[in-house]
């Protein structure tokens, strides 16, 4: 009998699933896309939505991001007021990019 848990592998298919749909339970406050070493708002006010294995974000009533769920790598914030997620963006021709989404707080 073990006293620790074994890890589960960031990289299977269905922790990516999990995460995909644990952010899209969120609204969208605002999306960054990380350039180096600074953060550039490319959109507000939005949502997450997955669809035929594709994980969309769209903001200011347009797609900003949009990659396959089987290909993001996704993490929560520590304070847990947003995600980071790196995939490569098929609105963007495939380029790989990283992009902040702030959740809206509810009270």
């Amino acid at each position: 009998m073990g006293l620790f848990k074994k890890k589960k592998s960031e990289d299977s298919l269905a922790f990516r699933e999990k995460m995909a749909k644990k952010i899209a339970a969120h609204r969208l406050r605002y999306i960054t896309e990380r350039e180096g070493e600074t953060d550039l708002i490319i959109g507000r006010d939005g949502g997450f939505n997955i669809r035929d294995g594709e994980f969309i974000i769209s903001a200011d009533n347009h797609v900003v991001f949009r990659c396959r769920v089987a290909e993001m790598q996704a993490s929560e914030l520590l304070s847990l007021e947003g995600a980071i997620i790196t995939a490569p963006d098929l609105e963007s021709g495939g380029t790989v990019r990283t992009v902040i989404a702030y959740y809206v707080y509810f009270r």
